[in-house]
C-alpha cells in the first residue's frame, strides 16, 4: 500500500517537472518581447514626439528647397492718383541643371538644346553651358523678359527649362519725375529716391517656390511662385502734380539746353503747408533703364548739392535785421557808388549805386548795403536768424541723400567773410533749404517742413501712413508781411526782376548770380556762376513758391536773364491750372479753366511698350471694365480675370477691345491710356 501511494508521487513529479520549465519558458519570451517593443515605441516616442522638429527639418533639407522671388511692390501715384510708378507680372526663365541633365544625359542633345536657347534668348552659349553643369537645383537664365522671348522659350520646350512669373516696375511716364521716384532693382528693392526712402512700405513680402527630389534623386519644382501680387505693398500717394512736374521739367530742359549749362535743378511748392508740387534735375533718367545714370550725374540735386546761393540769400539776411527791429524800411543806405572797401577787400556792386532805402537796397540788389545792414545786426544775430530758417542743417524732407549745408563757425568771421555770407558767398546751402525758407516769408513765418509723400494706403485701402502740415513760427508775421513788400518790389521799375513780373499775377521773389570757386585754383571763377531765381505768386496770396537755378551757364550768366525765364513760363501755366483769376480780370473767377493738358505723346514722349501674359480662364469668360483705372489696377484685374493686356499710352485706361461685358472672342485686350483730366 505505501509502496503503490510513493510510486504515484514519483510519476505525478515527474509529469509536473516540464510544465513547470514551460510556463517558465513562455514568461521569460514574453518579458523580453514585452522589452523589445517598449524599447521601440520609447523609441518611435522620442523620433515621432521629442525630436520630431529636429529630424522633419534634416529630412527637409535633403528633398525640399524654398527660393525667394521679388515681391510685388505698390504703386506710386500723384496727387490726383495717376500713376507714376506700378508693377506688372513678366516672364522669366528658370533652369533645373539636375533634371535637364537627367532628361537629356547624352551632350550629343543636350548641347544643340542649349545653343537654340541661347540663341532665343541672347545668352552666351558657354555660360548656359556651364550653368547647365551646375550643381544647383534652380537658377535663373534670364529674368523678366520680353514675350516675345517667352514664346520662343515655349516654343522650344527644352527638358528642365521653364517660364514663371516675376513683378517688374514699370514708369509709364518715362524720365518724369525720374530723379526724384528712382527705381527699383531687379530684386523690387528700392535704390534711389522715393522707392528707397519709402521701400519699407513699397516692397511688400516675398513670395516662394518650393522644390523637392523624387525617389530617384531628380528634382523638380513644384507650384511656380504662386501670386506674388497677394503679397503686394502699399501704394504711396506724393504730393506731386504730374502736370505741375511736366511743365517744370519742360522749362528747365530748354532753359539749360539754351544756356549750354551743366545742370539745373528746380523746386516747387506750396508755401501754405510745405507740399512739393514738382522737383527736377538735369541731367534727368528714364528710371525704366537707370543704367549708367550715377556715371552721367544723374541724381536729385534739388536735395543732394549745396551751392553758394549768391544774392538769394540777401532776403534772410535783411529779414534777421528787420526781425531785430534794428533797422526799418524806410532807412537809408550809401551804397559808395558801387565800391567799398573792408580790410584789404573791395566790394562791388553789378551797378553802381548812391543812397538807397532798405526796400531799394534788396530791390538793386546792392551788396555793399546789405553788408552794412547785417553789420548794424552783428555776427551771432545773423547767423542764429539764418540757422532758424533752416540753413546750415537738414530740412528733414522724407528723401535720401538730403545734405545740409555749410558756414564756418561765427567765431571765424572775419569783417570779409561776414559781408560775404551776408550776401550769399562763404556759405553753401541746397536748392531745397532755400525755398523752404523763403515759403516762411510767403506764408506769413511759418516754416513747415517739405514733404512729398501725403499718405501711405495698403492693398486692402487702409491708410497705414498719413503726413500733416509741420511747422514752427519763425519770425512775425510783420516782418514777413515786409519782405513780401521787399521781394515785391523787386520785380518793380528799376528791380533786377523788372522783366519777370507775369501780368494778372504779381510777383515776389529774387534774382540771383553767383560766382564759383574755380576748383583749381581755388578763387572765384569769371567764368563758372551759379544763376538762380526765386519766387511765389500771388506775392499777397501766394500758392506757389518756385526755385530755378542754373548751374554754370554759358549764354549769359545773370539770374533774371538765365533762370528767370524759366520761372515766368512755369508759373504762368500753372496758376491758371490751379483755378488762381488773374486779378485784373476778376470776372474770370468761374469762367476760366484750368488749361488743357497735352496729349500724352505730346507731354511724356512714346508710351512704355507693355505687354503681359496671364494664364488662360474658360472662354465663357465675360470681358472685364478696365475704363478709369490706373495701370497698376488695370494689370491685378487682367491677372485675375486671365487676359492678356496691351497697353499704349500712360494715365488712366479711356476706352478698350473688346469692349467690356462682350464675350470673350481672345486671350488679348487691347488698353488705351491717357491722363486723367
Amino acid at each position: 500500500m505505501s509502496q503503490k501511494t510513493a510510486q504515484t508521487d514519483v510519476n505525478t513529479d515527474g509529469e509536473t517537472s516540464p510544465q513547470r520549465w514551460l510556463h517558465v519558458r513562455l514568461w521569460a519570451t514574453g518579458a523580453v518581447m514585452t522589452l523589445c517593443f517598449g524599447l521601440l515605441l520609447t523609441r518611435a516616442y522620442v523620433l515621432q514626439v521629442q525630436k520630431r522638429d529636429l529630424y522633419r527639418s534634416l529630412a527637409e533639407e535633403q528633398y525640399l528647397r524654398e527660393i525667394e522671388v521679388p515681391p510685388h511692390r505698390g504703386r506710386i501715384v500723384d496727387r490726383s492718383d495717376s500713376e507714376l510708378a506700378a508693377s506688372a507680372s513678366v516672364d522669366s526663365v528658370y533652369l533645373e541643371p539636375q533634371r535637364l541633365r537627367s532628361e537629356l544625359p547624352d551632350s550629343a542633345r543636350r548641347e544643340p538644346a542649349l545653343a537654340k536657347l541661347a540663341l532665343a534668348l541672347g545668352l552666351e552659349v558657354s555660360d548656359l553651358k556651364r550653368k547647365a553643369l551646375s550643381d544647383r537645383h534652380y537658377l535663373f537664365l534670364k529674368r523678366r523678359i520680353a514675350p516675345e522671348e517667352a514664346q520662343r522659350v515655349r516654343t522650344l520646350a527644352v527638358p528642365g527649362v521653364g517660364l514663371t512669373q516675376e513683378p517688374k516696375r514699370y514708369y509709364p511716364n518715362r524720365s518724369l519725375a525720374g530723379p526724384l521716384l528712382g527705381w527699383a532693382g531687379v530684386d523690387a528693392i528700392g535704390l534711389e529716391g522715393v522707392e528707397l526712402a519709402y521701400d519699407r512700405f513699397l516692397r511688400g513680402s516675398k513670395a516662394s517656390v518650393i522644390g523637392w527630389q523624387d525617389a530617384r534623386g531628380r528634382k523638380v519644382m513644384v507650384g511656380g511662385i504662386g501670386d506674388s501680387s497677394r503679397e503686394r505693398g502699399h501704394d504711396v500717394h506724393l504730393t506731386i502734380d504730374k502736370f505741375i512736374q511736366f511743365r517744370l521739367e519742360q522749362a528747365l530742359e530748354e532753359g539749360v539746353h539754351k544756356a549750354h549749362a551743366k545742370a539745373g535743378v528746380a523746386v516747387a511748392l506750396d508755401p501754405r503747408n510745405g507740399e512739393i508740387l514738382a522737383m527736377a534735375s538735369v541731367p534727368s533718367v528714364n528710371p525704366n533703364d537707370p543704367a549708367g545714370a550715377r556715371e552721367r550725374g544723374v541724381r536729385n540735386r534739388v536735395v543732394t548739392d549745396p551751392f553758394e546761393p549768391g544774392s538769394t540769400i540777401k532776403p534772410f539776411s535783411i529779414g534777421a535785421a528787420l526781425e531785430a527791429g534794428v533797422v526799418r524800411l524806410s532807412d537809408e543806405w550809401d551804397c559808395e557808388g558801387g565800391q567799398w572797401r573792408i580790410g584789404h577787400v573791395t566790394i562791388h556792386d553789378a551797378e553802381p549805386e548812391g543812397i538807397l532805402t532798405t526796400t531799394q537796397v534788396l530791390g538793386r540788389s546792392s551788396n555793399i548795403c546789405t553788408s552794412k545792414i547785417t553789420r548794424r545786426l552783428g555776427r551771432e544775430k545773423t547767423y542764429l536768424f539764418l540757422r532758424q530758417l533752416g540753413f546750415f542743417s537738414p530740412t528733414g524732407i522724407d528723401l535720401p541723400g538730403e545734405r545740409s549745408g555749410q558756414v564756418r563757425p561765427v567765431a571765424e568771421w572775419g569783417d570779409v567773410a561776414f559781408a560775404n555770407i551776408s550776401f550769399g558767398q562763404g556759405m553753401t546751402a541746397t536748392p531745397m533749404q532755400i525755398a523752404s525758407a523763403m515759403a516762411a516769408f510767403a506764408n506769413g513765418g511759418i516754416l513747415y517742413r517739405p514733404h512729398v509723400v501725403s499718405r501711405v494706403v495698403s492693398s486692402t485701402g487702409q491708410t497705414v501712413l498719413e503726413s500733416h502740415p509741420e511747422g514752427k513760427r519763425v519770425m512775425s508775421a510783420h516782418t514777413a508781411s515786409q519782405m513780401r513788400q521787399m521781394l515785391r518790389a523787386v520785380m518793380e521799375k528799376k528791380g533786377t526782376g523788372d522783366t519777370l513780373d507775369i501780368p494778372g499775377y504779381p510777383v515776389a521773389g529774387k534774382t540771383g548770380t553767383a560766382q564759383k570757386v574755380d576748383p583749381n585754383t581755388r578763387r572765384y571763377s569769371p567764368e563758372f556762376w551759379a544763376s538762380s531765381f526765386i519766387g511765389f505768386a500771388p506775392y499777397d496770396d501766394p500758392r506757389i513758391l518756385l526755385f530755378v537755378m542754373v548751374d554754370e551757364p554759358h549764354e549769359g550768366h545773370y539770374g533774371a536773364a538765365v533762370a528767370g525765364p524759366i520761372f515766368v513760363k512755369v508759373v504762368s501755366a500753372v496758376l491758371p491750372y490751379l483755378g488762381v483769376p488773374p486779378q485784373n480780370s476778376p470776372q474770370l473767377v468761374t469762367t476760366s479753366p484750368p488749361p488743357p493738358r497735352p496729349s500724352p505723346s505730346a507731354q511724356y514722349g512714346p508710351p512704355v511698350p507693355v505687354a503681359l501674359r496671364y494664364p488662360g480662364v474658360p472662354e465663357s469668360l465675360r470681358v472685364p471694365n478696365f475704363v478709369g483705372l490706373g495701370l497698376g489696377r488695370a494689370v491685378d484685374l487682367a491677372r485675375t480675370s486671365g487676359f492678356r493686356i496691351e497697353l499704349s499710352g500712360s494715365g488712366v485706361v479711356v476706352s478698350q477691345e473688346p469692349p467690356a461685358g462682350s464675350a470673350r472672342r481672345g486671350p488679348i485686350c487691347q488698353l488705351r491710356l491717357a491722363p486723367a483730366h
